[in-house]
């Protein structure tokens, strides 16, 4: 049996990582409801014809954490005479590590010869292409709350162990913060199944987002 002094100190261990995590939770659900009422803000702005100037699926690769994907726009519009230009498809977006959604989007937009271009009337430079609730914000949310639920959980472990059982061991390893929960099945649980829907809401990003076509 571990020692008083041991054991507290791995309470404390796990507070620190838990107030940390609980940080980055709070970031992360802050940005996303920030982005979510930008995206139904522009729901009712003014509306104008947009032309596509380029639009591709862009894969930004690093050795350590894979390959992430981002799809880049560029449009122009006109506003009271006036030229502007734009690149944001939707608030929120920030692409994925899969592929096939961000290329969907490229492929819908250099499809597109003339798009509907939204812009904020009070400031006619802030433009988007799509509104409303999209896979990207979706996945945005999930992360945030996901990460708060595993500090509240993890926390909660911590502070009802006695030592014996339910233990969590934090340490420092060559890379970084490592976690080995002894008797704690469920926090393993929700760590798994979060990675599991996070990487499905991932392939989902492109879902919500809806590029208007202008036909003549």
């Amino acid at each position: 049996m571990p020692s008083n002094s041991s054991f507290a100190e791995d309470k404390m261990k796990a507070a620190i990582f838990c107030v940390c995590l609980f940080a980055v939770g709070v970031v992360i659900l802050s940005n996303g409801i920030s982005s979510l009422m930008m995206a139904n803000r522009a729901k009712s702005w003014a509306t104008t014809e947009g032309t596509i100037i380029s639009s591709k699926c862009v894969d930004y690769s690093d050795l350590d954490n894979g390959s992430s994907y981002f799809t880049h726009v560029n449009y122009c519009y006109t506003v009271a005479g006036k030229s502007y230009q734009g690149d944001r498809i939707a608030f929120g977006y920030s692409g994925s590590w899969w592929r096939r959604p961000n290329q969907k989007i490229a492929d819908r937009l250099s499809s597109a010869k003339t798009v509907l271009v939204r812009y904020d009337p009070d400031k006619p430079s802030m433009a988007v292409l799509s509104y409303g609730l999209d896979g990207s914000s979706v996945r945005t949310l999930f992360i945030g709350t996901w990460l708060l639920l595993v500090a509240a959980v993890v926390l909660l472990r911590a502070v009802r162990s006695r030592g014996t059982t339910g233990k969590i061991i934090l340490f420092w390893g060559p890379s970084g913060p490592k976690i080995i929960p002894q008797g704690v099945g469920s926090i393993v649980l929700l760590v798994v199944t979060g990675v599991v829907i996070g990487s499905f809401l991932n392939l989902m990003i492109d879902c919500g987002i809806h590029i208007a076509m202008v036909t003549r």
